[in-house]
């Protein structure tokens, strides 16, 4: 026999009748309020995920098949990165599907719900701009490279071998005249399989960065949105609070890169500097 329960809904009582309903309610109202920390996923459908070698295969095939039902952003697969406990947060469903000069389809992109404990320098030397070699200054930054050819080695097998590659419209800043103190254009890129956010796909606002060129196609993730609950991140899982490097350069000058404060809020820093970076990764549907 099922026991109603009255709960408001936008003001509204409502009577919930099973406990799913009042479950899925209370998921809603969490959502709703950035209050959401995110479900174990690997708990919640361990039955599901039983008819796999893996919940990494288990999420793969539900993305091929577009089928997100039950699951929610900021819900997670844990996992182990070169010993270190790592929850891998959804970021967004589907969120960039359809753009991107590739025509992206289904979709998920994870960000870690802390970052990785080692640091890193944005640049090995104060400069944010690109080269001669490539006018985005990310693509040819050091974390790029650090995130491309050392993070990504950590990474156990099973989870590599689901991760595509990023495409991202991007900034360009370079002239042969001299370093520039605002990006000039855009364009799109493959960013790599690791990868960090731009800074309005943290904060759905250019803060530090160069209007217009910086933000690209980007969206604002909804795990981050209207809520610091994801942004603030600990150094290492439940570690303390931390900065992190956001993939735009700062705009007025030649040497800061954006970040994430250890406060939350939009930063830049000398690109020399050290700082941390999340684990961020998309898979997408099979290739047919």
């Amino acid at each position: 026999m099922s026991t109603i329960t009255e709960i408001e809904v936008g003001g509204v009582p409502r009577k919930i009748e099973d406990a799913q309903a009042r479950d899925d309610v209370r998921l809603l109202l969490q959502q709703t309020n950035g209050l959401y920390k995110g479900r174990n996923l690997a708990e919640i459908f361990n039955g599901e995920i039983s008819r796999y070698s893996d919940p990494w295969e288990w999420i793969h095939d539900r993305i091929d098949m577009g089928f997100y039902d039950g699951i929610y952003v900021c819900d997670f697969i844990p996992h182990t990165v070169k010993n270190e406990r790592v929850e891998s947060q959804i970021a967004c469903l589907d969120g960039y599907t359809r753009t991107t000069d590739q025509n992206l389809g289904h979709h998920i992109d994870f960000i870690s719900r802390d970052c990785f404990s080692e640091t890193v320098q944005w640049n090995t030397t104060n400069n944010n701009n690109g080269n001669a070699e490539s006018p985005y200054p990310y693509m040819v930054s050091n974390l790029h490279k650090w995130l491309e050819e050392t993070l990504y080695g950590y990474l156990p097998e099973n989870v590599k071998k689901h991760i595509v590659t990023k495409r991202s419209l991007m900034e360009q800043r370079y002239s042969a005249s001299g370093a520039l103190t605002d990006s000039t254009s855009w364009g799109w890129q493959d960013i790599g399989k690791l990868w960090v956010p731009h800074e309005y796909e943290v904060f759905g606002a250019v803060v530090w960065g160069t209007q217009g060129w910086s933000e690209g196609q980007a969206m604002q993730y909804p795990i981050f949105a209207n809520s610091y609950l994801n942004r603030i991140k600990g150094a290492g899982h439940g570690g303390s609070r931390c900065s992190w490097w956001l993939a735009s350069v700062g705009s007025g000058d030649s040497t800061n890169a954006c970040l994430v404060s250890g406060l939350g809020y939009a930063s830049d820093w000398g690109a020399s500097d050290a700082s941390r970076v999340p684990l961020c990764f998309r898979i997408t549907a099979k290739a047919a």
